[in-house]
């Protein structure tokens, strides 16, 4: 296969890295290079090839981590593949093509990664990351610092560093009865954190559903008790819940939208069984099709993208929020919807429709807070990825506007 010429760039800066810092030097003799697992088992962080023993720099050796490359391109090989292969996705896939967040059904189980160091920018401001064997540095990858503050802290901020205090929300958006009718209101429950560091807070969603009643209707599904269901003939299936311990907040991009789904129906169902994984009869949902995906296909959005708490699914419905490339069925449902954190019209050119907003101070305070929290980075420059610190939807509910108090 042919590569894309945007990918050469990578993989000569990749293969200077690794044989001295020019393309030329790529082909002097053997040097000590990190194995792609201990690149990986790091944080995608280079690791220095000497150690120090009593004071004095000595050479490592297969004991240790690294493998001398004997020649044959061996430990090169399997380096470069561990730095290029994002590279090239990247360059094949644009970023807004690549379906997310694929990889998010076992983010809880991820070691927590570094969103952004100094050791990096500080090589890159001397221009010594080559001699530092800063390989991060060396190709323009600002992640990886051993300083990164903890996310779990609500003072840690997108950028990895502290911040002055708590981000706290704006108003709730701006409505009115005439055209921005509340007809329910869901209520869901998040537990933010874990271990000895949990802490819960609440999101009050009230939806448009005199306007975007077929789309309220999906949403009304997914958050109640009944839950969405797409094929009621399956062997062993279930509905797809966002409570429950199902959904959770799948991908962030810091100060504009977060997204909420199922990151895996199996792993739900699991959950809600109390078994360790589904069985292999188990069978997803698919994502709405016929009369119901026609149905909300041909409703327009309710507002436009123009205030932070608006919330957004795609156009074709709940299951259709993986970009251009859908996934498959079990993973149909990572992203079925997003909050805005501030106003984004570009979102109206993606074809998305508001179907409702968030209504209290409360709900706008907790929309914040996600919205700065420090992201899973897997390619450099990327705006967003799969939040650092784990948010669960722990219960979700849905009350008509006859019985809730708005």
């Amino acid at each position: 296969m042919k590569l894309p010429s945007a990918l050469f760039p990578w993989l000569l800066a990749a293969v200077a890295a690794g044989r001295g810092g020019n393309v030329a030097s790529a082909f002097r003799p053997p040097v000590v290079l990190p194995t792609a697992a201990s690149v990986v088992g790091r944080g995608l962080r280079a690791i220095e090839p000497r150690k120090v023993v009593d004071g004095a720099p000595t050479p490592l050796g297969d004991d240790d981590g690294v493998v001398v490359d004997d020649g044959r391109g061996g430990g090169r090989r399997a380096f470069l593949l561990s730095r290029t292969l994002p590279a090239a996705a990247a360059a094949v896939f644009p970023p807004p093509l690549l379906l997310r967040p694929v990889s998010s059904a076992n983010a809880a189980s991820v070691p927590v990664q570094r969103a952004v160091g100094s050791a990096e920018s500080k090589c890159q401001s001397e221009g010594n990351c080559l001699e530092k064997l800063d390989i991060d540095g060396a190709v323009g990858w600002n992640w990886g610092g051993v300083d990164r503050c903890d996310a779990s802290d609500p003072l840690c901020g997108p950028d990895g560093t502290m911040r002055d205090g708590v981000p706290r929300g704006t108003t709730p958006p701006p409505r009115d009865d005439a055209n921005y009718e509340i007809t329910d209101v869901v209520v869901m429950t998040l537990v933010i954190g874990s271990g000895s560091n949990v802490e819960t807070r609440t999101l009050r969603m009230g939806l448009y559903g005199r306007r975007c009643p077929e789309s309220a209707r999906e949403m009304i599904d997914l958050c109640g008790a009944t839950g969405l269901v797409t094929s009621r003939d399956l062997l062993l299936g279930s509905p797809v819940r966002l409570g429950r311990g199902g959904g959770s907040l799948t991908y962030v991009r810091p100060g504009e939208r977060i997204d909420f789904g199922v990151p895996s129906q199996r792993v739900a169902y699991a959950r809600s069984t109390r078994k360790a994984k589904a069985p292999d009869e188990y069978v997803p949902q698919t994502r709405p099709g016929g009369d119901r995906l026609k149905s909300v296909r041909e409703e327009v959005s309710g507002r436009g993208h123009d205030a932070a708490g608006l919330v957004s699914i795609p156009r074709e419905g709940i299951g259709y929020g993986g970009g251009l490339v859908l996934g498959k069925d079990d993973e149909a449902y990572a992203s079925s919807f997003q909050i805005t954190a501030r106003a984004v019209p570009e979102m109206d050119g993606e074809g998305r429709k508001v179907i409702g907003q968030l209504l209290d101070g409360e709900s706008m305070d907790v929309l914040a807070r996600l919205a700065g929290s420090p992201t899973r980075k897997m390619l450099p420059g990327q705006n967003g990825g799969t939040p650092l610190i784990k948010v669960n939807v722990e219960d979700c509910a849905v009350y008509s506007v006859a019985v809730a108090k708005l």
